[in-house]
């Protein structure tokens, strides 16, 4: 979706892989279709592309996805490439197709992905007049509306989706591509009960360690509740006047989903209210979008849990989190493996250990587990569990 920042992050990929001597090729739909129309010296811009007709639209679209397609078709069978497009649109109020069934049936991709960032990011970084009214509310359903239509497109094709935030970093979609066989791992942590820098300096470094053995798809790559310090702030606050700077808005947001973010200013922006002295007209505050948000946060997290091949859970305290236990639970219900760190000096709780397939007292354990069972860079699918934890037994690794 536009905002999401797509493009920039695939153009990361592209020099990543570069940078590790891999050629990747990358077709944006739209640069295509603005190619193509200049060269018939069309006056096709992007403040009105959405409101050319529809039937002239669709050829400008299909005449690229036939560039895109000889292109293809050009290159050696392992060469790899990456796509760049919409899967829809939202536009005066509708939701207008991105992807043509007849073309993805012809390119056969190996595998459908969906860039996604927090939404107030997005809509920070939709700086151009044409986006001077939208609303948080808008920008959440065409979110979801467009992870769903792609989602939809790869279980119709029998190919794999993949969510992931923009925060990820080039290196997820890279390893993905190219390193097929390496395991991929939700990490599951308690988000709200992190304060201090020190913990979070210790999640840090076990979450970099992981990394070495699997892609890790990590909730925290998509914060609601902050901006992007790099970007334009546009009208992210509901106004074409305010331009204060996005540090003001994550000064004081430190864990994703702590107390902070619902008490400060990016809850403020969250409920969207405008000024009466707005050029545009005012509006109210609306409280639904804090309640989308929430929504999406848990459905989302369920997704990552759902394309990743096992779960990886890093607890530090000893108060019970409400999100990891339901995370836990959701990931053996789906039959997948559930390895957990529990740090504090007493035992978890039963309803912790429950939903365990092996847990630790400390990262050195589980990290020499997957060394020794196999889990980890280009091994294939994680190794299978010893007797003991088939049958229930979840004792701690000493």
């Amino acid at each position: 979706m536009s905002g999401s920042g797509r493009t920039s992050y695939v153009n990361a990929v592209r020099r990543h892989a570069e940078a590790h001597g891999r050629r990747l090729h990358v077709f944006d739909v739209r640069e295509i279709m603005f190619h193509l129309a200049h060269e018939r010296g069309d006056d096709l811009q992007e403040e009105t592309v959405l409101d050319v007709f529809p039937t002239a639209l669709g050829a400008y679209r299909a005449a690229a996805m036939e560039r895109i397609l000889a292109a293809v078709r050009d290159l050696p069978a392992d060469e790899p490439w990456l796509i760049v497009t919409h899967a829809t649109f939202s536009w005066n109020y509708s939701v207008v197709p991105g992807l043509d069934v007849y073309y993805l049936t012809q390119l056969q991709p190996d595998a459908y992905v969906t860039i996604t960032d927090g939404i107030l990011a997005i809509r920070q970084r939709l700086t151009e007049e044409r986006w001077r009214t939208v609303t948080i509310n808008n920008l959440l359903w065409w979110r979801d509306v467009e992870r769903s239509a792609t989602e939809m497109m790869a279980a119709w094709q029998r190919k794999p989706h993949f969510l992931i935030g923009r925060k990820q970093g080039p290196d997820t979609l890279f390893r993905l591509m190219f390193e097929p066989r390496t395991p991929t791992a939700y990490l599951s942590y308690p988000m709200t009960h992190f304060e201090g820098a020190d913990l979070f300096t210790k999640l840090e470094n076990f979450r970099q360690e992981l990394r070495e053995h699997v892609v890790v798809f990590d909730p925290a790559a998509v914060d609601d509740y902050s901006m992007d310090r790099d970007a334009a702030i546009g009208f992210s606050d509901g106004s074409a006047t305010a331009r204060s700077a996005a540090a003001d808005a994550t000064e004081s947001l430190r864990g994703v989903g702590g107390t902070s973010h619902k008490t400060g200013r990016a809850r403020d922006l969250l409920l969207d209210a405008r000024e009466d002295g707005d050029a545009d007209g005012g509006r109210p505050v609306n409280p639904e979008n804090l309640t989308h948000v929430d929504g999406q946060i848990v459905d989302r997290d369920y997704k990552l849990i759902d394309q990743s091949q096992i779960v990886v859970v890093y607890y530090p305290t000893t108060t019970l989190s409400a999100g990891v236990i339901c995370e836990m639970k959701d990931a053996i219900h789906r039959g997948k493996r559930v390895y957990a760190v529990w740090l504090p000096s007493s035992p978890p709780s039963p309803f912790f250990t429950r939903y365990c397939t092996r847990w630790f007292r400390d990262e050195r354990h589980l990290f020499e587990y997957f060394r020794t069972n196999g889990i980890g860079t280009d091994t294939g699918l994680p190794g299978t569990p010893d007797v003991q934890s088939e049958t229930g037994d979840q004792s701690p690794a000493d």
